[in-house]
């Protein structure tokens, strides 16, 4: 999917935005991703969706962050698109849902956000395998990017 413009719209996953901020400060943190993704994410508009807004919110209210430093993340997250709960979302959801109830063991969370993803038909950037397993069952289009550096075979 892309704006009016033509922009590629990709969907944020929690763990990246997470990442994406700290590499603000420690450039080191995201260093090892491939320039290729970087390049398409820096072109991309990026959208967030409502579960991962709150996962953030709930991250920084229990790390006990102060004021001002919360209100420099508001400050970004405006820059993201939201992506609101609607009815397709919710019945994507529900066979994620379902899916999972077979052994798979997904938070709901995460559940939610491919949701939104697959709901809306754009790639979900994300640094947590457990998209991984939903990509291989679904129509889920994975942009990953490991957290760490992958280590380099002996």
């Amino acid at each position: 999917m892309s704006d009016s413009l033509g922009a590629e719209v990709i969907l944020c996953d929690t763990t990246f935005v997470s990442l994406q901020e700290r590499a603000g400060q420690r450039p080191e943190t995201v260093a090892h991703w491939p320039r290729e993704t970087v390049k398409r994410l820096d072109a991309a508009i990026l959208a967030l969706s409502v579960f991962s807004l709150a996962e953030l919110r709930a991250g920084r209210i229990h790390a006990g962050w102060g004021e001002r430093r919360s209100e420099q993340q508001e400050a970004r997250l405006k820059a993201f698109l939201l992506v609101p709960i609607d009815e397709d979302i919710l019945d994507r959801y529900a066979l994620l849902h379902a899916w999972n109830l077979k052994g798979h063991g997904i938070n709901h969370n995460d559940l939610w956000i491919a949701a939104s993803a697959i709901s809306r038909g754009i790639p979900l950037v994300s640094c947590d395998m457990d998209h991984g397993e939903i990509a291989q069952d679904h129509q889920l289009d994975l942009l990953y990017l490991p957290a760490k550096p992958e280590p380099t075979p002996a």
